[in-house]
């Protein structure tokens, strides 16, 4: 900005003015006499400074605020330094589960039977009836396939059975094995069956009738009563399957959990569960059609998902079983699997069941 000559004597007056003021306040302080204060030379030094200093800031902020218009001011920039602080340096927090109160869960596969032919392994629990695999798989199943009608119901007599696994190795004991929840319980497991029967096209009802809540004694009588009504209702049901979950205990409290891994993904191993009338004791006239059913099916897991199905267990009970021929009750994992991994399960034996079914 250009100065006209009136303000440059103003300046210029100014100036000496503020010197002289300057030299004045200094010549007072050093000469103030020594013996009326404590401060040393230099200190004296000091506070004619910080007069002298104040006087220039007192002096330049009258001055239109001491900003003169149109220049540009710097701003200056303080620094504070503050006490040192007393730094605490927390650690990343560390995950720790505690297993206080927890009993372990261990990692089982079953394979191997009693007795193995054609690529299968049976578990025969029976005393007085031997099974020979080859035979049976040469016999042709009682199942011919329609699209009229339902084909296959499913069932749950033990309605209630869950799932409590997690994969950290552990369980909790207070923590109950069934729910009445249907989206947690094994009913789950039946819906991902029937959904793999129907995109198959064969037409299949899932019955999720509670069968053993309130009360668990008698659940296979009322679930016989759900199967009758349903076979009277229906007469073109021609398969009966009964799922459940298993339940393995040893006495030191350690739960089994059978799983196999599938295509790189866990899954509960499944169990067939043919029944017989071994002692002559029970109704049972067709539990061999039931028995040529479940060989052909479990020879079909084991091509299509090898290490999935536990060895057939041929059993002298009838679990209902001789209310229709082709029923079977197929046990998914144990409650120490997770409910994810009994899912994947219900996936890929609905799959087989269907290859199966649709063979016939």
């Amino acid at each position: 900005m250009k100065r006209n000559g009136a303000q440059r004597i103003i300046e210029g007056i100014c100036c000496t003015l503020r010197a002289a003021f300057g030299l004045l306040l200094t010549a007072a302080v050093i000469a103030s006499p020594f013996w009326l204060t404590e401060d040393s030379p230099e200190q004296l030094l000091e506070r004619a400074a910080q007069l002298y200093r104040s006087f220039r800031a007192s002096e330049s902020t009258a001055i239109s605020g001491g900003v003169v218009a149109g220049e540009v001011v710097t701003p200056t920039e303080v620094t504070v330094t503050a006490p040192p602080a007393t730094t605490t340096t927390t650690a990343a927090p560390t995950t720790t589960t505690s297993t206080e109160g927890l009993l372990p869960v261990r990692e089982v596969q079953y394979l191997k039977g009693n007795v193995s032919g054609s690529g299968i392994n049976v578990k025969n629990g029976n005393s007085n009836h031997s099974i020979d695999i080859a035979a049976q798989l040469a016999k042709q199943p009682d199942f011919r396939l329609s699209s009229e009608g339902y084909q296959v119901l499913i069932i749950h007599t033990h309605t209630t059975e869950c799932y409590t696994g997690n994969g950290s190795g552990f369980y909790n004991p207070k923590v109950s094995p069934r729910t009445t929840d249907k989206s947690q319980n094994i009913v789950r497991v039946g819906d991902e069956v029937e959904q793999e029967l129907d995109a198959a096209g064969i037409k299949v009802l899932h019955v999720t009738t509670v069968h053993d809540y309130p009360a668990y004694n008698g659940s296979y009588g009322r679930a016989q009563d759900t199967i009758n009504e349903y076979l009277k209702k229906y007469p073109t049901i021609q398969m009966v399957i009964d799922i459940h979950r298993d339940a393995m205990t040893q006495n030191d409290g350690t739960k089994l959990k059978p799983t196999a891994v599938i295509n790189g993904r866990k899954a509960a191993q499944v169990m067939i569960i043919s029944g017989c009338n071994d002692d002559g004791s029970l109704y049972f006239p067709d539990w061999e059609y039931n028995l040529r059913m479940a060989v052909r099916l479990q020879k079909q897991l084991c091509e299509d998902w090898p290490g999935l199905a536990r060895p057939l267990y041929f059993a002298p009970f009838r679990y209902n079983m001789h209310l229709t021929r082709n029923s079977l009750l197929i046990e998914f994992g144990t409650d120490a699997n997770s409910l994810d991994e009994a899912i994947y399960s219900g996936e890929l034996f609905g799959k087989s069941l269907a290859k199966l079914l649709k063979s016939l």
